[in-house]
Formats: C-alpha cells, structure tokens, sequence
C-alpha cells in the first residue's frame, strides 16, 4: 500500500473547491482530524454565518461579552496559587524542593511569568478550543521550562512513519514535531478525543448575529441615527446626476453633521425603507445575544455586568460566585492537573505520590459566619489547631507549638471507651465517692448492716417511756 502525503491546508481547500488536478475522489481521504476542516473555514476567511458576517477567533475576540468570558475563567486560573503536594500519612504537603515548583509559582520560563503562561494558554483554549504549552527537559528528563505554542498555527497530525501521534506547530516559518508526553494539551469537548472544538467555530451563528447587531449600531448611529432610504426625484436622473446627488447626501451623514438641517432640492423626497431598531427588537437581541454567549462559556450574566435578570441560584451574589468557581473554574483546574501529574513527574516521581494542585480554598470560602461556624466545628471535634485555622485565613500570626495542638471537651469520649467496662484503680487510691480517705481499697468489704424498718425507728432525741 502506497502512503498518502500529508496534505497541507491549501491541498484541503482546493479539493473542498473542486479544484482540478488535485486527488481523485478514491485517493483523497479527507482531512487527518477535525481540526483540518476549522483550518479550511480559518483559510478563506472564516465560517460565514448567516448573517453574513465571516467568523474566526480573531474577529469574535472583539466582541465585549468573549473578552469578558476569557477573562472571568482565565483570571483564577492565573492567579491562585499552584502547588507541588506529597503524600505524609493521612494527608498532602507542600513540596518546597522540587524544581518544579520555582517554575510552576514564579518564572516558567525566561520570558513570562507564571500568571502569564497560563492566562495564555487558558485564553487560546477558550477561544480555539485547545491550549498547548511545550515542555523543555534535560536529557535526564528534568524539566526545565514551560513554553506556549500559538494554537492557530498548530495540530495533531500523524508522525512522517504514519506510526503514532504528533503535534505539530509552524515557528517562523519552520515545522516542529513533538510527541505527545512532550506538550501539555488543555482542551474541552472534542469530537475524537485528541483535539478540542472551538467553541467559536462551532457556535458560529451565535457570534455572527452578535457581531452583526454590533455592526449595525455602530453603522446606525454613524448614520446620525437615521435608518437607510432612497431619495426620490421628481424627474428622471442621468447616472452623473444620481452619482452627484449620493455623494452629496452622503457628505452630509454621519457624527459630525449630527443635528443639522439638510436641505432636499428640485422637489425631492426622503423615503424610508427600513424598519426602525425599536421594532426590529435591536436592544433585546444584543441583550439576547450576550446570554448566548455567557451560556456558551458557563459563565453567570451578573458576571458580565448584565443585572437584567436577578439570579435564583444560591441566596445571592456569594453562592453564584462558589457556583461558577466549581462548575466552571474547576473544570479546567481538573485539566490542568491531570495533564501536568502525567507529562512533568518522572515515572518513579508518580510512584511517589507527587502531584500539582491548584489552591482553590480562597475562592471557595463563603461568608464571615459561615466560616466561623466552620472553623468551630472542626476545632471542637480535634480536627483543626489554631495555627491551622488562621493559615486557611491567610493570617500571617503564628501561635508557637500551642497553637500546632489540638484540642477536644474534656467531657467527650470515644465510643468503644463508654461501652468498656471502667479501668480498675492502681494501688492505693480510692475513687471518689467509694470510701473514706485513707482506706485501703484492696481491704474486704465491710458487712452491710440491713436498715431498721420505719416502725422500729426512733429518733435519738425522743423521750423515752419507762417500761410498765
């Protein structure tokens, strides 16, 4: 069997067209992934909605509303703190050693900071459906720098030998192949497991219209307000005079002639042929518009600065943000990790129990009493020290070795200690309330004398009758 070049994007675009000369129908076998046909749309000049409007990554990034969902996710991601954690018993610590952590917290590599390369990489994953940072080793393996790729210039391809899967990615011109445990890959729904949709191209419609209703205002108002018409004349016009008149009219629109009195000639009238914004619902469908959008990248409308609808989720403002941080932020954190425990932990690191983590505490706290109350409950059941407490607070105050300690009522117990039977005393003590002091426990009992009965009593005090 003879192996199929790799074909580029433009070899898929000329057989889309029905370019001649290409490859026969039997020959052709379609683009390698999904990513190849986004490429194509990307190549002639976006996915063309129906409103008529061509959409890439590129043009929906202007759009208010993406801006803001990139930034909502992104900003999180890029600024709690990463950690490099160990198994020590029942529970993780922080690994302060470890040459990751230096270029996971602070420098990934020479030219950005740590908030910089993820705040990248979560915004080309958020915008082309993947996120890809190339991971820079020693020959030992040791890794030694984080370096994003551009996605728009990137792909998983097959390898030259067709064995195996590659990524692909063009720098200046020049093809660089690395193999998949070499790039950390974030992504989200995919339609073959290896390479994430663009939410862009897939929702095309959605950001069409939005971007058609943002164009349309901005035409509107530069229109000084006024829908579109014709100008009718009395007489018939020669194609000079028409051309004449336009341009005049058009001199006359826009901002800067805003308010001022026009002046129609030899008998001409204004007709208006469009429908006016307010009866084509122009403000609904831009606010419309912007829930699709929010609704697209899970993100809360109040988020985005919309207060049009109040929010039944949670008893406020503070629920909907725990909300979004575990249904939305979380996610991704989830991605992140999985992807950097697999690809920057040597094997025998791994068999170690090293892992990344992403400290999400401070985002998930809820309100001053809600964490008191919290606080109390594990100090009172001996599961959290005071130095612990103020940690989760961020509270730089130390208490010493005392405040390490934790503490119970001194009137609970376990279980299995109030159904045992009561230790017995040691040696010459007494427990309370079982004899006179100085008494020797291990002494027999004393007899127990019956009490006399009520009719036999009498009380010592009484007078005595004298016998008869």
């Amino acid at each position: 069997m003879t192996a199929l070049r790799r074909l580029t994007r433009w070899d898929h675009f000329k057989q889309a067209v029905g370019w001649p000369g290409v490859l026969s129908a039997a020959t052709y076998s379609g683009p390698i992934s999904l990513q190849s046909d986004e490429s194509v749309l990307r190549f002639i000049g976006g996915n063309k909605s129906a409103t008529g409007v061509a959409i890439t990554e590129h043009t929906a990034v202007n759009l208010p509303a993406v801006w803001a969902c990139i930034n909502r996710i992104s900003n999180p991601l890029a600024g709690v703190p990463i950690r490099v954690m160990k198994p020590a018993g029942n529970r993780q610590v922080e690994v302060t050693d470890h040459p990751l952590v230096d270029l996971l917290r602070i420098r990934p590599n020479e030219r950005m900071s740590s908030r910089a390369l993820r705040k990248f990489a979560m915004g080309q994953a958020l915008l082309w459906g993947n996120g890809l940072i190339e991971i820079e080793r020693k020959a030992s393996g040791e890794v030694i720098g984080l370096w994003p790729w551009l996605t728009c210039d990137s792909e998983i391809a097959v390898s030259k030998d067709r064995s195996r899967l590659q990524f692909l990615t063009r720098i200046d011109g020049r093809e660089e192949r690395r193999e998949l445990d070499q790039v950390i890959h974030l992504m989200d729904i995919s339609a073959d497991a290896h390479w994430g949709m663009s939410p862009i191209q897939r929702a095309a419609e959605a950001f069409g219209l939005a971007i058609a209703t943002q164009t349309f205002g901005a035409k509107f108002f530069a229109n000084d307000a006024k829908s579109g018409g014709f100008l009718m004349h009395p007489a018939k016009l020669g194609p000079t005079a028409t051309k004449n008149i336009e341009e005049s009219f058009r001199s006359e629109a826009g901002l800067k002639n805003a308010g001022k009195v026009r002046v129609l000639e030899e008998g001409m009238k204004f007709i208006d042929t469009q429908i006016p914004p307010e009866a084509a619902q122009f403000l609904g469908t831009r606010q419309f518009q912007l829930a699709e959008i929010a609704r697209i990248y899970d993100v809360p409308l109040i988020l985005l600065q919309s207060t049009e609808n109040t929010t039944a989720w949670g008893t406020g403002i503070e629920q909907l943000m725990i909300g979004f941080i575990r249904n939305t932020v979380k996610p991704w954190c989830d991605a992140w990790e999985q992807e950097m425990n697999w690809k920057l932990f040597t094997q025998a690191e791994r068999k170690q129990g090293l892992v990344v983590r992403f400290n999400l505490n401070g985002l998930l706290r809820g309100d001053t009493a809600a964490r008191a109350q919290f606080y109390t409950a594990l100090f009172n059941m001996g599961a959290a020290s005071p130095n612990w407490i103020l940690s989760k607070e961020d509270e730089d105050i130390d208490l010493g070795e005392d405040g390490d300690k934790t503490f119970i009522p001194s009137s609970m117990q376990t279980l299995e200690n109030a159904a045992a039977a009561p230790p017995a005393p040691p040696p010459g003590s007494m427990p309370p309330g079982a004899g006179a002091p100085g008494e020797d426990p291990a002494a027999p009992p004393k007899k127990l004398v019956p009490v006399k009965k009520a009719a036999d009593w009498v009380h010592p005090n009484a007078p005595r009758r004298k016998p008869s």
